[in-house]
């Protein structure tokens, strides 16, 4: 037996949820309850936000001498990441592996809202898309 609290609406059940195979689900006060308890059970999946770094090009960057190296200097005032999310829901215990690929996408300005910036992520059907206009 595991006990959860429903988070589908602002009600808060306080769920039981009985073990394997049938995942009987009780103090649910709606059948949005039942759903949520047996798939929490069975296979949690959660929808992830995180953001990407923006590609930075040197060109319109001036050269700054620290001593030893030259650092590229950005004159300009575009954020240095883009925020982004899944459009869809993902298996819990798959998050990392998603989370440290969005590390690494480097993302080209501009980016609008909804632009799809990994399509169908390891054919799950879920897209990650930037939710902020940027450039």
């Amino acid at each position: 037996m595991t006990e959860m609290i429903c988070i589908v609406c602002p009600r808060g059940c306080r769920l039981e949820v009985g073990d394997a195979p049938e995942y009987q689900v009780s103090g649910n006060f709606c059948p949005r309850g039942a759903a949520y308890g047996k798939n929490e059970a069975v296979a949690p999946v959660r929808v992830v936000t995180a953001t990407c770094p923006v590609r930075r090009s040197t060109s319109g960057a001036e050269s700054l001498s620290t001593g030893e190296s030259e650092v590229a200097v950005f004159e300009d005032s575009l954020p240095r990441r883009v925020p982004v999310r899944t459009d869809g829901g993902i298996l819990r215990d798959r998050i990392p592996a998603l989370v440290e690929l969005l590390l690494k996408t480097e993302v080209d300005l501009p980016v609008r809202s909804g632009d799809v910036l990994v399509a169908n992520w390891e054919g799950t059907g879920v897209s990650v898309v930037a939710t902020r206009d940027i450039g």
